[in-house]
Order: structure tokens, then C-alpha cells, then sequence
């Protein structure tokens, strides 16, 4: 004996959204356009982002990413890890040592050579005059050790026997 069961409301429903997801994917591989609706939830869900975007980060790495630019053009400029950490938690409210800020800036350089991006300038209030962070991709440069020749080096040709003792 078999019994005929109906799948739960919450299943069906599931069942059509996917349904109509499957549609709405097949219809832009065609190339046809979104529906009014579509482009709705499309405009407000961009919106919300947009506005998350301008919210401080959650973790300190995070933070500290968002102020990358501004702490990489403070030390072009010489400033200190130990003052740059000071600043940090006068202004930014970022608490960590210096030891952790330097091992946080390690690897936000890291990921930045390994992916670089252009770098694009922050706007600077017209008052003051700020110097444009020297960018140089230390692995792209040839160090002038590399060109400077190293230990005594053989003279080309057979020895002149002339010139032995």
C-alpha cells in the first residue's frame, strides 16, 4: 500500500521560487531584459549595499585596510609604526600594539604585491598639500646588488705565460 503524501507548504513553495529563479537565469543567457520587478530589487539591493559600504569595519584588520592609503602615505613620509599606532588609537578608536599593527600592515603589503592594484589618491581638503605616495614594486626593480659583480673573476682566453711567476 502506497499513500499518495503531499510535500510540505514550505517545500512547494521553495520548489517554485527555484522554479523562477531558473527562469530569470534563462531569460538573461537569452539576452532578454529584466523585468520591472527585477530591476527594482536589483536598484534597492545596490542601495543597501552602498550604504553598508560607509560603515566602519568589523574587525581591526578590516579597519586598518580601509585606512591603508592614509597610513602607507604616512610612512613615505617617515613617520613611525609607533606613532602612526598612537594616532590610530586617538582618532580612529583602533586599539592594538605596535607589534600587531606591524604584523596587520605585513600582510595587507603582501596581498598587495601579490594582487596589485592601481592605486587611486584620496582626496586631499585643498588647505593642505600632501605628498603623493611613492609606489614602487620592489620585485619588478633590479637592486643594484644584483648588477655589482661579486669575488675575483677569471680573465677571458688561455693565462699569458709571460705574466706568471
Amino acid at each position: 500500500m502506497s499513500k499518495n503524501v503531499e510535500p510540505p507548504v514550505e517545500l512547494s513553495k521553495f520548489v517554485e521560487l527555484c522554479r523562477k529563479a531558473a527562469q530569470t537565469i534563462d531569460a538573461m543567457a537569452n539576452g532578454e531584459e529584466y523585468t520591472k520587478a527585477e530591476q527594482q530589487w536589483i536598484a534597492e539591493t545596490r542601495n543597501r549595499l552602498a550604504q553598508r559600504r560607509g560603515k566602519k569595519a568589523a574587525t581591526k584588520a578590516g579597519q586598518l585596510r580601509a585606512l591603508w592609503p592614509e597610513i602607507r602615505a604616512a610612512i613615505a613620509d617617515g613617520q613611525s609604526l609607533a606613532t602612526i599606532h598612537q594616532w590610530l588609537e586617538e582618532e580612529g578608536g583602533i586599539v592594538v600594539t605596535v607589534q600587531s599593527l606591524g604584523s596587520y600592515l605585513t600582510r595587507i603589503r603582501r596581498k598587495e604585491w601579490a594582487n596589485p592594484v592601481p592605486v587611486t589618491p584620496t582626496p586631499v581638503p585643498p588647505t593642505v598639500r600632501a605628498k603623493p605616495p611613492v609606489v614602487s614594486n620592489p620585485r619588478t626593480e633590479v637592486p643594484e646588488s644584483a648588477t655589482r659583480k661579486r669575488g675575483f673573476e677569471y680573465p677571458p682566453g688561455p693565462p699569458d705565460e709571460s705574466q706568471l711567476i
